[in-house]
């Protein structure tokens, strides 16, 4: 009996057009159209890349040369690539905007540039620091010529400019925060198929309701059947979700799957069991319930930062609770500690909240459907 049911709601759930949109067609879409528009926008904006920069050679100056070996070496550390070439071809590549800037190697170090901006002001520090360094070196020559040696040593371990220290493989972009939002959002719209579950069972709600209360099989097998045939379901499409943004869309959501899908299984089991819990609530319409849901799974995906980020990093710092009971926030804070931290502590921790949060709605539909009774079928 449970496998039949388990089969019959299988089939009711593929067949619900609704569910499948809501479920499937809107996360893909929303996805899709959120890369569009700014998926690539941290390697545009955030990301440091080696300034194009044309050397002119004037005249000698070896200590500047060895300078500029350093910093445009090929590494993680490389601030410039150096274009040696004549004044005229630099001149060229300049008004063409190939390079950011000219650099003029002579006694007197000098710095062209067309336009103002970042890394144009790198130039300049670049230049600035070489002279403070030459001038320094100068006047030890002058005055402690046995001190040159020692100073030197002290300023070639300044002249790292930046150096690109990575904390953790993870992806740190902002942007990803609204992908993470995404999979919070699916997981939160499994509770559509979790509402749709009780109103099958309800004989106050439909006809096959009232079918169903004089079947043989008990009401909590049945519920019992359901849910695991909407839990089935919505894993599947929220895995399909994962599929897409990791290999077709590029995305890097990190790479501990097995830990993302236990996450992605606890928020569809919540979503799912927050439906039945709402379509349990008395003298409500289908209508109504649906318009809770809509509403409620709203807020807590914008509490987690799906139309504005930083909502979710404010109520951290002023109302934190929130944060804990919010499912969404939860999902979107557990995949952000296994795509930057190293260790399971937060993840852990956001997984047992939400854990926690499925089981008291798993209590409590359990009390309720078990003492609705009808006077008569």
């Amino acid at each position: 009996m449970f496998f039949r049911e388990f089969k019959y709601a299988l089939l009711t759930l593929l067949r619900s057009k609704e569910l499948i949109f809501w479920t499937l067609v809107f996360p893909f879409a929303l996805c899709t159209f959120m890369y569009m528009a700014f998926g690539n926008l941290f390697e545009t904006t955030e990301k440091f890349d080696p300034i194009p920069t044309a050397i002119v050679q004037k005249g000698d100056n070896p200590a500047f040369a060895v300078m500029l070996g350093e910093i445009s070496a090929k590494g993680d550390d490389q601030l410039l690539i150096a274009n040696y070439t004549g004044e005229e071809q630099a001149e060229k590549l300049l008004d063409e905007e190939e390079i950011d800037g000219i650099i003029y190697i002579d006694k007197k170090m000098s710095l062209k540039v067309k336009d103002n901006g970042m890394n144009q002001t790198i130039l300049q520090m670049v230049l600035k620091q070489f002279a403070q360094y030459e001038k320094l070196l100068t006047d030890v020559g002058q005055k402690n010529p046995e001190q040159v040696m020692k100073v030197a040593e002290s300023l070639q371990n300044q002249v790292d400019y930046f150096a690109e220290e990575n904390e953790t493989a993870g992806n740190q972009d902002n942007v990803i925060n609204y992908f993470y939002a995404i999979f919070a959002m699916t997981c939160l719209f499994a509770s559509f198929a979790g509402c749709d579950i009780i109103l099958r069972l309800q004989a106050n709600m439909s006809s096959l309701g009232q079918r169903r209360n004089v079947a043989g099989m008990g009401k909590m097998k049945m519920l019992l059947a359901d849910f695991a045939a909407s839990e089935l379901v919505q894993f599947v499409l929220v895995c399909l979700l994962l599929l897409y943004m990791r290999f077709v869309l590029g995305l890097n959501i990190g790479n501990r799957y097995g830990a993302i899908l236990l996450i992605l299984f606890a928020g569809t089991s919540f979503g799912i069991m927050f439906g039945i819990l709402v379509g349990t609530l008395p003298r409500l319409g289908e209508g109504g319930k649906m318009g809770i849901l809509v509403s409620v799974n709203l807020l807590f995906c914008c509490m987690s930062d799906l139309m504005v980020s930083g909502i979710k990093d404010f109520i951290e710092h002023h109302i934190p609770v929130l944060n804990d009971i919010n499912p969404a926030a939860l999902v979107t804070d557990a995949f952000y500690a296994l795509n930057v931290y190293d260790t399971y502590g937060r993840f852990i921790t956001d997984f047992l909240w939400l854990a926690g949060l499925t089981v008291i709605c798993a209590v409590a539909c359990f009390f309720i459907v078990r003492r609705n009774r009808y006077a008569s079928l």
